[in-house]
């Protein structure tokens, strides 16, 4: 129900709006919150409960703390989300929303009057084009960036290091993939400043996320190995012709030889080997602008009844 619901909306993430994503966090990161559901039709709400907020409850989203995740899927989400909150008054904090304001004017509308509305910044995801395969995406990098990856490219073989790439992961398989990825993690530079993936609640996210992402066949890892030894990992998951990067790490030894940059172009390659058209690196920064396109644009939202805040 959730993610069919979802893949009949293109107005919001079509990964991180999904159960695989919001369920691993909330177990991951908030499992003592209590659920909260609407569905009626094609339209769908997913929200949790927590103590805050001047009425004492708090809705949020399942993943409250990127903002990625939608909690409104579905045209008709915020209608259905509005005659909710007529029995039951609650503060409200909506992520991850669509920039088409018209899909939530039958919940402000509802509001009016009871309710104090306070937008929250933008997030935009930086997405790689991968139209035209590699060579099509090559080409819409700058031309040091090209050369540098042509040397980075160099460097790694000179230095033997192979790759090995997992389309499918059977139940079984799972446990002993995932602990060759938490070695590495244990090798980085920000496992050295105790903020890794190999620590909680990161570590319960990914490996909540995992199963999840290998029953429906999208679970994508690659693992670069030296001397078979597991030196550096991308991992993700695939969705329709859309990719997810989750996580991106090498061992700090490897750093000189710019084995992150290597992975990323191998993973690329392997991804536009199955068709895929899209590589969403996540939320903007300096490093992913060389690598990805400006992507989906969402909003957050925050509304407190106005008798809550006197």
């Amino acid at each position: 129900m959730w993610d069919a619901a979802l893949r009949r909306d293109p107005a919001v993430d079509p990964h991180c709006s999904g159960s695989a994503w919001q369920l691993a966090y909330h177990d991951a990161f908030a499992p003592d919150r209590a659920l909260w559901f609407a569905h009626q039709g094609a339209d769908l709400v997913v929200l949790a409960e927590r103590a805050g907020g001047p009425t004492g409850v708090m809705l949020e989203p399942l993943e409250s703390m990127w903002g990625f995740a939608s909690p409104l899927i579905g045209e008709g989400a915020a209608r259905l989300l509005a005659r909710a909150l007529q029995d039951r008054p609650a503060s409200l904090l909506l992520l991850g929303l669509s920039l088409d304001r018209q899909r939530l004017a039958p919940l402000v509308k509802a509001l009016s009057g009871r309710y104090a509305a306070r937008a929250l910044p933008p997030t935009t995801r930086r997405v790689a084009s991968l139209a035209g395969g590699v060579d099509g995406w090559l080409a819409r990098r700058r031309a040091s960036f090209r050369r540098n990856l042509r040397a980075a490219v160099r460097r790694v073989e000179s230095a033997g290091i192979a790759f090995r790439y997992w389309t499918s992961v059977e139940k079984g398989e799972l446990d002993t993939l995932y602990a060759r990825v938490l070695e590495i993690e244990g090798q980085t530079w920000k496992a050295a400043n105790d903020n890794a993936a190999d620590r909680d609640p990161m570590r319960s996210f990914y490996a909540g996320m995992w199963p999840r992402l290998a029953a429906r066949g999208e679970l994508r890892v690659l693992l670069a190995e030296h001397e078979g030894r597991p030196v550096g990992y991308v991992h993700g998951g695939v969705r329709g012709v859309h990719y997810r990067g989750l996580q991106v790490s090498i061992d700090d030894a490897m750093r000189p030889l710019s084995l992150g940059n290597v992975l990323q172009l191998e993973m690329i390659r392997r991804l536009c080997d199955e068709g895929v058209q899209g590589y969403d690196l996540g939320a903007q920064n300096e490093y992913k602008t060389r690598w990805a396109e400006p992507g989906l644009t969402t909003f957050g939202l925050l509304l407190q009844p106005l008798s809550a805040t006197g």
